[in-house]
């Protein structure tokens, strides 16, 4: 159990950090990675859907055995990115910076289904330690 609580309380947490500050950024990220920010609603409404999955996340920090079954959507929503990242990327419709974006959350994307398996273990063998 630890390594699921680890693995998401480190996502949620991490993901925080990143996601908050997003929301006070727009013109700087227009700055830096232009074009400017066409449909604000598409890019707000992905930050928020966004912080709410982190705070899922730590949720399921909490209790991995109990929320074992979010286990499934949390991984498809971390997994996502790096499928709409990668196929974007051979499409040439994006720069190859967001690839580091794209390992990050493949990474977590593993770690969490690699806690769904440890987690269905441990409550099979009765060796969940909290």
């Amino acid at each position: 159990m630890k390594f699921a609580k680890w693995t998401f309380r480190t996502a949620g947490t991490f993901g925080l950090i990143v996601m908050i500050p997003m929301l006070f950024i727009e013109r700087f990220i227009e700055e830096v990675l232009p074009p400017s920010v066409n449909h604000p609603e598409f890019f707000y409404g992905f930050v928020i859907l966004n912080i709410c999955w982190q705070i899922l996340y730590l949720f399921l920090a909490k209790d991995p055995a109990r929320f074992r079954p979010m286990m499934i959507p949390a991984f498809l929503a971390k997994a996502s990115g790096p499928v709409a990242l990668i196929w974007l990327y051979l499409q040439g419709r994006i720069s190859s910076q967001w690839i580091t974006t794209s390992i990050m959350d493949g990474l977590f994307a593993l770690l969490f289904l690699a806690s769904y398996w440890v987690t269905g273990r441990e409550a099979q063998t009765g060796s969940i330690d909290t």
